[in-house]
């Protein structure tokens, strides 16, 4: 019976080992787990982003492809929220601690 000797140093991912964090970040990434969690983090405390005003009025829907969907139940408010649009990304960014919201849609 012969030993052979495994002369390749190849990881799983390529010629280079990666930190799993990256690994990790992709995967969520891919299948858009990280958009679902971020959604229901801003889903959750949507109140610290528009206020107890308006909490009542605006629903936030989805997040696609980084840009936050808000329901808006007439023109008159989101007229009002378009102006507050860089207010709104920057409170979503804090609750998430990173800059993943970049835009604002509307929905009705």
């Amino acid at each position: 019976m012969s030993l052979t000797k495994r002369t390749s140093n190849k990881s799983y991912t390529g010629n280079k080992v990666q930190d799993i964090s990256v690994l990790l970040e992709r995967v969520l990434t891919k299948n858009h787990i990280t958009e679902d969690l971020h959604f229901k983090t801003i889903s959750e405390r949507f109140s610290e982003v528009v206020g107890p005003l308006l909490v009542n009025h605006v629903k936030p829907t989805e997040i696609d492809k980084n840009i936050l969907v808000l329901e808006v139940p007439n023109s008159a408010l989101k007229f009002e929220l378009n102006i507050q649009k860089k207010a709104i990304i920057d409170k979503c960014n804090s609750l998430l601690g990173k800059p993943f919201i970049q835009g604002i849609r509307f929905a009705k």
